[in-house]
């Protein structure tokens, strides 16, 4: 049985599909190419991939467009690496509403676009919100992405968690007491641990949630780079 990550990589210039096909062979993925949107939303239809790295601006359709799409047609996605070589504002909105990872601009730096696809499984989050069914479709959601998820029933858990470990991430409701809040900032501030603080709540779709995720991961990961 193949348990090698699966990365379909997307780009209309074939030196950047060569380029990076060697790259990331040679860390162990198993890889697979498509040199535009339309080729990949097919690929991406048919078959199954962890990730997928793909260019913004090609012809036909877009990365964002491919992603947009795909969410129409199938439940369960890869995530979504974007990288552009200008700055493009709404669509990265967008595609941060839409789920993905992360949003590059070019030159892409491979040593980060590897640490992403490899950090997932080390990358530790706790969930704490008033809505028990929204916590755990989130943690169903994360741990698919291979992340290690904790979801907290109450404020005495999600304290005494946060004193055992050290969470990238936290993700708690807006609307929990202002005592519950003052607590969970108080106890991160006292063990000066780097988690990073994320806030829902039931009215926001779930998609907006995970671009919130990602987008808090990605930074810790540029804050962090040598």
């Amino acid at each position: 049985m193949n348990n090698k990550t699966k990365i379909l990589i997307v780009d209309d210039h074939p030196a950047i599909r060569k380029t990076m096909v060697d790259v990331l062979t040679e860390e162990g993925f198993a890889t697979d190419v498509a040199k535009d949107g339309s080729d990949a939303l097919s690929k991406l239809l048919s078959q199954l991939y962890d990730f997928v790295l793909i260019d913004v601006q090609m012809p036909k359709i877009n990365g964002v467009e491919v992603l947009r799409e795909l969410k129409q047609k199938k439940d369960s996605l890869p995530k979504f690496i974007f990288f552009s070589a200008y700055s493009l504002p709404e669509l990265k909105e967008e595609a941060v509403q839409l789920g993905c990872l992360a949003f590059l601009e070019k030159p892409i730096e491979l040593k980060e676009i590897i640490s992403l696809i490899k950090d997932n499984k080390s990358t530790a989050l706790l969930i704490y919100l008033n809505d028990i069914n929204q916590g755990k479709l989130l943690t169903k959601i994360l741990k698919e992405d291979s992340f290690h998820v904790i979801l907290a029933e109450n404020i005495d858990q999600t304290l005494i968690q946060l004193r055992q470990i050290n969470f990238r991430v936290l993700i708690f409701d807006s609307d929990l007491p202002g005592a519950e809040q003052e607590s969970i900032n108080a106890t991160i501030k006292s063990l000066r641990s780097n988690t990073l603080r994320v806030e829902t709540n039931e009215d926001e779709k779930m998609d907006v949630v995970l671009g919130k995720v990602y987008e808090k991961i990605k930074q810790y990961k540029l804050n962090h780079s040598q």
